[in-house]
């Protein structure tokens, strides 16, 4: 054992010599490190580690100290990416940022405009969104024709406003109940009394809120007055709401105009029957919706349920209409009902807009034809050959 001893010693003095160079070795490769980093070093004893610990989640430490550099040393390490490609990376973010908040600011600025535009450029803005041709502007007056119009009739269900100048009509009263029309003579009657003759230019206006608002009693009244052998009658291409929030003015109260004789020319092209509908000679459309269509229709029926030719509240624009009618045949009649007509006026209307011979009919006249001792029989001879 003691001649083991001094060969320990031995091993021991260069072990020891051997850690303390490694040390030295590690002390100044930390260091350098440090020093490439920026900084976060001890004076007297090179790396410290409690500055970097005060640095982590304190920003401005970070920036002024170690982080400031570390983006680009990180790129240098990972990618190979010299210092001058970090700058300009950084400087194209910078760059980005700068743009970004100009569009923001310049997007505040032009919204802060058009606030302040004038009625009449709102009320363009209002139609610019949806282009129309010349054949659907003699069937849809802009909203900017308002001031030009003869009549203007409201026919909305408890109308409280009004545009103004507006006579009003609620579409109910030409019904003798939901679905039937009063005579032709006495619809003829109504409308006179409100002061309007089968020669007046008529602007049609009004919505259905129970119905779920729409233009769908305007369009019905539209082909009502079409039906009588009325020639200038035009739907208002928006709501009176529309025509408010455009800058145009509002009446509580509607306009009284001395009373008029109408005499109507009652024309039955508008108006689909029951042996055309069963003849198979042209192409129906069933109006309502996909969950009515599926508890039963007229068979051969092409499901189009009247929401598909509206933009909100508004007739949509051609180019749409061209999708949704691709279906049919322009060469063939159409037939569009719903229950009572009133939503499928909507759909008529579009129809005609884009020049398809287009009737009108109702589900309930063809359930009364398959059950005869269950028909409606108004006596009228006039409006309702069918249940509209």
């Amino acid at each position: 054992m003691s001649k083991l001893r001094p060969i320990l010693i031995t091993m021991g003095v260069l072990c020891g010599t051997l850690l303390a160079a490694l040390v030295l070795i590690e002390s100044a490769s930390a260091g350098a490190e440090c020093a490439s980093l920026g900084g976060a070093c001890d004076d007297s004893s090179g790396w410290d580690p409690m500055a970097k610990l005060n640095e982590i989640g304190n920003v401005t430490a970070t920036q002024q100290s170690a982080g400031a550099n570390w983006p680009k040393k990180s790129r240098e390490i990972r990618w190979g990416m010299n210092s001058s490609q970090g700058v300009e990376d950084e400087i194209g973010e910078e760059n980005e940022s700068a743009v970004a908040s100009d569009s923001v600011q310049q997007a505040e600025a032009e919204e802060a405009r058009d606030v302040q535009i004038a009625a009449p450029l709102k009320l363009k803005e209002l139609q610019i969104n949806m282009s129309r041709s010349l054949k659907a502007r003699e069937m849809l007056l802009p909203l900017d024709g308002v001031d030009d119009a003869d009549i203007l009739l409201d026919v909305s269900e408890n109308s409280s406003l009004h545009i103004e100048g507006s006579i009003y009509i609620p579409y109910m009263e030409f019904f003798l109940q939901p679905g039937i029309l009063k005579p032709a003579d006495e619809v003829a009657s109504i409308l006179g009394e409100a002061g309007i003759s089968r020669e007046d230019s008529v602007v049609i206006y009004g919505e259905c809120l129970p119905c779920g608002g729409g233009p769908s009693v305007a369009t019905y009244v539209y082909w009502m007055m079409k039906s009588l052998g009325h020639e200038n009658a035009i739907v208002l291409d928006g709501t009176a709401e529309d025509w408010a929030t455009a800058g145009g003015a509002n009446s509580g109260s509607a306009a009284v105009l001395p009373r008029k004789e109408y005499i109507p020319l009652v024309n039955s092209n508008y108006t689909a029957t029951f042996d055309l509908v069963k003849s198979g000679q042209a192409q129906i459309i069933d109006a309502r919706t996909p969950p009515e269509f599926a508890m039963g229709t007229i068979a051969g029926s092409i499901s189009m349920p009247y929401e598909s030719v509206l933009n909100e509240s508004r007739i949509t624009g051609e180019d749409r209409l061209d999708m949704v009618f691709m279906v049919l045949n322009k060469d063939q009649p159409v037939v569009v009902f719903t229950n009572t007509g009133m939503k499928g006026s909507v759909v008529w209307f579009a129809l005609e807009m884009m020049g398809y011979d287009a009737r009108l009919y109702s589900y309930q006249d063809w359930m009364a034809n398959q059950l005869p001792d269950l028909r409606e029989v108004d006596g009228s001879g006039g409006l309702n050959e069918t249940a509209i």
